[in-house]
């Protein structure tokens, strides 16, 4: 006999555990079910050889005021998790130019007018309208724009644009292709309060959810595979796992990969699985994980994450991912240090994470060509001085290809931040969170909400905790 519950998710990613937590404080009867040993999606940590690493989570913004503190707040978690706030957050390296994010807004506006002066009045205006209280404004203003077409229509410097440009990078598109709105809110992320990391690694939040989950009566399930979205007359009505359990439930949530919820777990046609094939997903990624003997908190002065491009040239740049991994010379990357950041760790090792946008090649040309590339990477990190003589400190090292990402999250080619967040995919409901099927309902960076979609932790809290909201108005537990 099948088990029976009110709820069941597939995927214990962020937007899966937020959803879980609030339909189980509701009084609902709920279960998680995980592939992976652990809960969290990108955002976990894992160790090796007494090293911890967090999987791609930089650090968290807007835990006072943002998204994320209200989380926090309203399921009253705030006090069991500790988060130190680093400054500066992060250094951006241009051909000509080092910018950097301070913790303090207004310290990084005057930051950027000490580093283009001409642009100082076009500064105060361009900060002033993306941290406005008002964002509906912001969002009429913007709606139908790319994010470039906003920079052009503040600046006129074009290396101040493509600075700006670079930490969108963050949102899976570059300047060009970014949809304005979503990546105004990522960047007024970075500028308002930015820079939070939880003692303990990334690893902490989700733990801590995991928790609450718990502690209100959800079931979580690790490590066992969704198979099947079971349907009875058209109508979502539970899961099949791959170990044979079948699990009976009023409404399914899929935290999963979309292209896999409406092409492999569903066997009928939809609305969302002729469209799912024909939208573009982000980039995934090329990680190298690095353990150091060495305390990096002795010899660098700044514990703030590193952005390096070689161009102001950046959407070409940050497109042109064949040729990126195959040039002698790395024109970009991203470094980050997760021991820094961690004030409960000071000992004489440490960690660092170097990393960059990649194509979802062939098993074999990873296999060729993932040493050759990390060790470019390792060789640009020295040579810009990022970590000064970093090779005689490396301890251990692990690669991440896009294959990688794909095994441990099934997102679709290994893709780091969900749907590309171009103009034609977004400002319509395409992939809804409350989809075509009766009682199905999706969380999490796969799907397509109007202008709020890209990817981010701060995101997909959003759509865990609007999932939950749809769902319980669906019940009728809430007006």
């Amino acid at each position: 006999m099948a088990e029976k519950y009110d709820v069941a998710i597939i995927g214990a990613g962020i937007g899966g555990l937020v959803c879980g937590c609030y339909l189980a404080k509701a009084g609902l009867k709920v279960i998680i079910v995980e592939q992976h040993n652990k809960p969290g999606g990108y955002c976990t940590s894992f160790e090796r050889q007494g090293y911890r690493f967090d999987v791609g989570v930089h650090y968290f913004g807007g835990i006072n005021n943002g998204l994320m503190g209200r989380i926090l707040d309203e399921l009253c978690i705030r006090d069991q998790i500790t988060f130190k706030q680093f400054d500066p957050t992060d250094k951006i390296i241009m051909p000509d130019v080092v910018t950097y994010i301070r913790a303090n807004p207004l310290d990084t506006i005057e930051e950027f007018k000490n580093k283009f002066p001409k642009e100082k009045n076009n500064i105060d205006r361009f900060f002033d309208f993306i941290m406005q209280k008002n964002f509906v404004q912001v969002y009429a203003k913007t709606k139908g724009h790319t994010f470039e077409d906003i920079l052009n229509s503040f600046f006129k410097d074009n290396r101040l644009k493509a600075t700006l440009g670079v930490l969108v990078s963050n949102i899976g598109a570059s300047p060009a292709q970014a949809v304005a709105f979503p990546s105004l809110i990522l960047l007024r992320q970075y500028s308002l309060e930015p820079g939070f990391y939880p003692i303990g690694g990334v690893q902490a939040f989700p733990d801590i959810l995991t928790k609450y989950f718990k502690e209100k009566g959800g079931e979580l399930i690790l490590s066992e595979k969704v198979t099947e979205i079971i349907f009875e007359n058209k109508v979502a009505v539970g899961i099949r796992l791959d170990k044979g359990k079948k699990v009976i439930s009023k409404i399914v949530v899929s935290n999963a990969d979309a292209t896999e919820t409406f092409k492999e777990l569903i066997n009928t046609d939809t609305i969302e699985s002729r469209l799912v094939n024909k939208m573009k997903i982000s980039p995934s990624m090329f990680i190298v994980y690095l353990g150091l003997k060495v305390n990096l908190k002795k010899i660098l002065d700044k514990k703030c994450n590193v952005f390096y491009f070689s161009s102001y040239d950046v959407n070409t740049v940050y497109n042109d991912l064949d040729r990126n991994v195959l040039k002698d010379k790395l024109p970009w990357l991203i470094c980050d240090f997760p021991s820094l950041h961690d004030c409960s760790v000071d000992s004489e090792k440490s960690t660092a994470i170097i990393m960059m946008c990649a194509p979802y090649k062939t098993r074999s040309f990873w296999n060729k060509h993932k040493e050759i590339l990390s060790d470019k990477m390792i060789n640009l990190v020295q040579e810009l001085n990022i970590i000064p003589d970093i090779e005689k400190y490396i301890d251990l090292k692990i690669i991440g290809t896009p294959h990688t990402l794909y095994k441990y999250t099934n997102n679709r080619a290994g893709s780091f931040s969900g749907w590309l967040p171009t103009v034609k995919q977004t400002g319509k409901d395409y992939i809804p969170q409350e989809t075509s099927v009766p009682n199905l309902y999706l969380a999490g960076h796969w799907c397509s909400t109007g202008y709020l979609h890209y990817g981010g932790i701060p995101n997909v809290v959003f759509l865990g905790r609007r999932a939950s909201i749809l769902i319980l108005r669906k019940l009728k537990k809430i007006q």
